[in-house]
């Protein structure tokens, strides 16, 4: 915003893994950032402006062995199976 004198933070950042970055905690807590939110990022010539936009993710990433129990949990077993093959086998005929 040119011609305003705003107050300017800086600090070094490094670029992990698939281009991540971590935004300081300070910075976090100061713009009211938490794990789940939504931020919009623009480039605008050679710089990166990060602006939060309050809206959260509506979904969460579940562990493997979540994943794996999950597809346990769900699974019939063998004698419920059978008799649901045996159904669908009348129903085709």
């Amino acid at each position: 915003m040119p011609g305003q004198n705003l107050p300017v933070q800086e600090e070094w950042l490094r670029v992990l893994t698939k281009g991540m970055i971590t935004i300081p905690k300070v910075w976090r807590e100061e713009l009211g950032l938490q794990e789940g939110n939504i931020i919009r990022a623009k480039k605008i010539a050679n710089q990166i402006v990060i602006e939060p936009t309050g809206e959260t993710v509506p979904y969460r990433i579940y562990s493997r062995a979540e994943l794996e129990r999950f597809l346990k949990d769900d699974r019939l077993s063998k004698k419920t199976a059978a008799k649901i093959d045996k159904k669908l086998r009348k129903l085709k005929q």
